[in-house]
């Protein structure tokens, strides 16, 4: 099955699905779409949706991001927009924003407010996982439950993971 139809299937989840029940935008003047060297990274075999679309408001830069897979290194590439972008062709970390996937220790996948949000968004300052609509988070868990099938973006997502880590002990 081709990556990019499933990603393309994913992204519906979030269509009519947000965060909050509100345009949580008008909150920080859309803080997360902001900045000269900000973006968000692209999930294995993400990338492939955005050579199929092409859309002209983002650019995909390399990343010193990296994890191994079947012995080879892999690359994470990046999405960098300019402040702007058509809703239903966003990158699927953009659509879960503040929250983000995260292996713990024992290799079980649970979502978090993602720690690298909270310089940014005020609701991942300020609230719990709970405080998120629970249709919102039940559609994160349905999404990287079906990609964690896969034993590459597993890979990915431990080194993901330790990456979160990093930035987890700023935010305690």
């Amino acid at each position: 099955m081709n990556t990019a139809y499933i990603y393309l299937q994913l992204y519906k989840l979030f269509d009519d699905v947000t965060p909050v029940p509100v345009d949580c935008g008008q909150l920080c003047d859309k803080a997360c779409c902001k900045g000269d060297d900000s973006g968000m990274f692209l999930f294995p075999g993400e990338k492939e949706v955005f050579n199929l679309l092409n859309p002209d408001w983002v650019r995909i830069e390399k990343t010193d991001f990296t994890y191994d897979y079947n012995g080879k290194t892999y690359t994470t590439p990046i999405a960098m927009c300019q402040g702007y972008c058509d809703r239903y062709q966003r990158p699927l970390a953009c659509r879960i924003f503040p929250l983000t996937p995260y292996l713990d220790k024992n290799g079980h996948m649970d979502i978090i407010v993602d720690p690298r949000a909270k310089g940014v968004c005020p609701m991942a300052k300020g609230f719990y996982l709970e405080d998120f609509d629970a249709v919102f988070i039940k559609n994160i868990k349905k999404a990287f439950s079906l990609l964690m099938k896969n034993k590459q973006f597993k890979a990915f997502m431990v080194e993901y993971s330790k990456y979160l880590d990093e930035f987890k002990r700023f935010y305690k």
